[in-house]
């Protein structure tokens, strides 16, 4: 082998080498850098996964203490409710039994004011008055004097005042006497009604004639 043969092989051998060690670096960066991507790549979705985690727990948790609290309004709201309900029960019971009372305390007192006996056979009794002061008959309709003269001959008769017909009222020959006649709806009965003023005490009949 020449000199120069051995030369040109020598070369061509440290080429070789040259390229080799060039292509083993080059794959030795693609590797790191492979590594270096693939790492980076696998890290991201797995650190990014407990944050994600964390955000789900505490989304959870705050909707939960939401829920808590709107549980707790509902149950104050609720509570309250039940409280205004029941003091409203409470009120209309107390209004209802006042009602009730008062009722009883009118039928009582009228109890107390009605005169006793009654009706044609008597005995009778005066039949009370609203009036003061000094009196002065009125053969008005409607006045305070005439309804207590009405409620006298109902009285005197037995008939009730919604069952009987006024056929007339007037003077009885004195300040304080008066005169009435009435009809019954009921059976036709006729009755003529003597009635005397006695002061604070309201109208009494005196006689019942039937005719």
């Amino acid at each position: 082998m020449s000199r120069k043969q051995y030369r040109s092989r020598f070369e061509k051998r440290k080429q070789n080498r040259t390229l080799n060690i060039a292509i083993g670096v080059v794959i030795l960066l693609i590797i790191i850098v492979g590594a270096n991507i693939f790492m980076n790549g696998g890290s991201s979705p797995t650190s990014s996964s407990p944050a994600h985690g964390n955000q789900d727990k505490k989304n959870h948790s705050s909707s939960s203490k939401t829920d808590t609290k709107k549980k707790d309004d509902s149950i104050v709201v609720d509570e309250n409710k039940n409280k205004d309900s029941s003091g409203t029960d409470q009120n209309s019971s107390s209004q209802k039994d006042d009602s009730e009372d008062k009722n009883k305390d009118d039928a009582a007192k009228k109890e107390t004011d009605k005169p006793e006996g009654g009706g044609p056979d008597g005995p009778w009794d005066p039949v009370g008055t609203s009036q003061s002061g000094t009196h002065t008959k009125s053969y008005d309709k409607g006045t305070p004097d005439w309804n207590e003269q009405t409620k006298a001959l109902s009285y005197a008769t037995g008939i009730p005042e919604d069952q009987m017909t006024l056929l007339w009222l007037g003077n009885g020959g004195a300040p304080d006497k008066s005169v009435g006649r009435v009809l019954s709806k009921e059976d036709g009965s006729r009755y003529e009604v003597q009635l005397q003023w006695e002061d604070g005490k309201g109208w009494k009949p005196t006689s019942v004639t039937k005719n």
